[in-house]
């Protein structure tokens, strides 16, 4: 994936966590109660969205091109 389309999918998922977690955790302020748990999790929920998204593939060809295997009969 390009680099350009990394940024635009992590501006994204800002975007949506501010659009999820602002109207829930203003309704709790609200109510009297503190975040807590659901902060933490939807907190969460975007580190590992964005970490998904800059993950780096894995280099298997590399491994491929070994030649040290030794053919069987």
């Amino acid at each position: 994936m390009k680099k350009s389309a990394k940024v635009l999918l992590t501006i994204g998922a800002i975007f949506l966590y501010f659009l999820i977690a602002t109207p829930i955790i203003g309704g709790m302020k609200e109510s009297g109660h503190s975040t807590g748990l659901i902060g933490i999790i939807l907190l969460a929920a975007l580190i590992g969205a964005i970490r998904a998204i800059w993950k780096k593939p894995n280099d298997d060809n590399e491994n491929k091109n070994d030649d040290s295997s030794v053919l069987q009969k």
